[in-house]
């Protein structure tokens, strides 16, 4: 099956800030300082790391001076045909029929999750150190007591690290230390107070912590989760074994989860192939894991959007985009929206992945906008679509960019560096920005150049091809695009962890051409270090029930913007009715407009707004 190509796009026209006032002006008056709850401390760089190892318009007025978010603000305004949103709509509905109907005739068992899925999952915020059984039920309170359940998260998912061993019957035991009564009273426990209970398994010999594995023991562990009264498997793809392929091993656990006679929500990894996915799962990962980190959570919205993934999207099988990090404190609160907001409008699961028994206002506050998980939990199910992308220019760059392997281009820009033998900076001249350490996670990325940042100076041996920055190397790897600084590796060329599928494999050789000033840096299978730079201005859109749409405008870039939304430019079809504009995080009607009318959207610098559109 190929993923289906949406060739309507929003009519966009450039247009100057016009004369003319708005009809409405709408801008958000939440601070985006640091969301921080008092529970959190900085991360340390050896923890766990998981890829490894109504109804009268109220609006706000804005003054027509330019508000300066950053040294280089710039303020650009759009007409949005936003009509167009009913007629790529309707379209989006009819075509995407085709797609669904493909997928409902391969579903089996797996139908049953008519939504996405809501509830907990514990790595994000306890990973391996924090897990034990207190945490558990003490989150399954929180869940209760905080009215998080009666807005439908309802799952308490454990993941790596709540096993031990397996007995001389190979069946799994728990840590004894973390869960000392076992795993079945924790369920028993969870599911008094209404709720459900998730798990954790690989489908390779071990997990991605070492610890056993499912792999040849399918159908033991299938019947003894099914004896526990798990209600969620979250089934990762770590140490797969090399002769047998991800969607046969998913397969396998499939069928062993369907002979355990109760009904189990099915997780499973991007390596499961995305046309055989919905057949034997209820939810598959796009790609690599989530961080608290602005870049990385927007580059998973880039993975969905560039294969086409909202068209396999469909009740009972939903693009997992990871767990939600709100309330892990290393992003703004308007980061936070747009992370949430997207999460939503993109038919992700909602699994929380903060601490529950430690929340602030404004995490409670976008975790509970029931507004926005009516979205998310709208019975048509189809996944808003990226309809429009603007990228705009804000002189030397202020922002941070993610770095990724991607397939060699001589053409990309973003390819090439060049090196300071004094600075020992790698610099990128097309971004005037510089190879640089993320401090917190080691992600690599492309940040404004400073000569005295520790976290840039790089040192190229040329005898052994490896790039190094206080004595880590630069690493790509076949399972994850982003670029790391991780330990050097005894073998630079191809390190494979114990019994690991070729998909996890970690490259440190990096072959550099010398010849010219400028040179790409390849690793050896000819992936490329490339600046991830993305569009800054971005619309999605799709149809929710009862003819309406959902609308967000993301800014993820560095400076204040304006969009000016004007419906008589574009033709609006059979629909002639006016339309009401409902802001779903100041939740509030922004007013009732007809085809003759405009509205001019004020976004700041990493931020969202979510609109739902209602012909009345």
């Amino acid at each position: 099956m190929i993923p289906m190509q949406f060739p309507g796009r929003w009519s966009i026209a450039h247009q100057q800030p016009e004369e003319k006032v708005p009809l409405f002006t709408v801008i958000s008056d939440v601070d985006s300082d640091i969301s921080s709850d008092s529970d959190i401390a900085p991360l340390s760089r050896s923890e766990y790391l998981s890829d490894e190892e109504k109804i009268q318009p109220t609006v706000v007025l804005v003054a027509s001076e330019s508000h300066q978010t950053t040294k280089y603000t710039h303020r650009r305004s759009w007409r949005v045909h936003v009509g167009a949103v009913v007629v790529v709509a309707i379209f989006l509905i009819v075509s995407t029929c085709i797609v669904l109907e493909i997928l409902r005739q391969s579903q089996d068992a797996s139908s049953f999750v008519s939504t996405p899925p809501m509830g907990w999952n514990s790595w994000n915020k306890f990973k391996c150190y924090g897990l034990n059984e207190s945490v558990v039920m003490a989150t399954a309170d929180s869940l209760v007591s905080t009215g998080l359940a009666k807005l439908g998260y309802i799952y308490v998912n454990l993941d790596d690290c709540w096993q031990e061993s397996r007995n001389k019957n190979g069946i799994l035991q728990p840590d004894s230390a973390r869960f000392p009564n076992g795993i079945k009273p924790v369920a028993d426990y969870v599911h008094s107070l209404g709720l459900k209970f998730g798990l954790y398994t690989d489908v390779g010999n071990m997990t991605c912590q070492r610890l056993p594995g499912s792999f040849g023991y399918e159908d033991v562990d299938a019947k003894t989760f099914a004896e526990w009264e798990v209600d969620f498997l979250k089934n990762d793809d770590c140490y797969l074994s090399a002769n047998v392929a991800p969607t046969t091993s998913y397969e396998k656990m499939f069928a062993a989860l369907q002979r355990s006679g109760r009904k189990i929500v099915h997780s499973v990894k991007s390596s499961m192939e995305i046309t055989k996915a919905a057949a034997v799962a209820n939810m598959r990962r796009v790609g690599h894991d989530v961080i608290d980190n602005w870049e990385v959570m927007l580059s998973l919205v880039d993975v969905f959007n560039e294969q086409g993934l909202e068209a396999y999207s469909i009740p009972g099988f939903w693009n997992d985009l990871d767990m939600l990090e709100v309330g892990n404190g290393r992003m703004t609160t308007d980061e936070y929206r747009a992370h949430f907001s997207l999460w939503c409008a993109l038919k992700a699961p909602l699994l929380l992945g903060n601490n529950l028994a430690v929340m602030s206002k404004s995490t409670l506050s976008i975790l509970m906008n029931r507004e926005a998980i009516q979205v998310n939990q709208d019975s048509l199910g189809i996944p808003a679509t990226l309809i429009y992308s603007e990228t705009y220019s804000a002189g030397p760059s202020t922002a941070d960019f993610l770095v990724e392997a991607k397939n060699c281009n001589i053409s990309s820009q973003f390819q090439y560096w060049s090196y300071n033998n004094v600075t020992k900076q790698i610099r990128q001249p097309y971004s005037k920005t510089c190879l640089s350490v993320h401090e917190q996670n080691r992600y690599i990325f492309a940040r404004p150049c400073n000569d005295k940042n520790t976290y840039q100076k790089w040192v190229i041996h040329s005898k052994k091809d490896r790039i190094q920055l206080s004595g880590k190397c630069l690493s790509t790897s076949t399972g994850n695009a982003l670029v790391k600084l991780r330990h050097c590796l005894n073998d630079p060329g191809k390190y494979k962890l114990p019994l690991a599928h070729p998909l996890h494999d970690i490259f440190q050789l990096m072959y550099i051409n010398n010849s010219t000033t400028t040179f790409q840096i390849k690793d050896p299978v000819s992936k490329c270090l490339e600046t991830n730079i993305k569009p800054q201005i971005q619309v999605y859109a799709g149809p929710l029930s009862n003819k309406r749409l959902v609308v967000v405008i993301l800014n993820r870039g560095p400076a204040t913007h304006d969009m000016t939304f004007e419906w008589s430019h574009f033709p609006i079809g059979d629909i002639k009715q006016p339309f009401l504009l409902h802001d779903l995080w100041e939740h509030k009607d922004v007013g009732k407009f007809s085809i003759k009318d405009s509205v001019l959207v004020t976004l700041r610098s990493h931020s969202a707004k979510m609109f739902t559109i209602t012909p009345v």
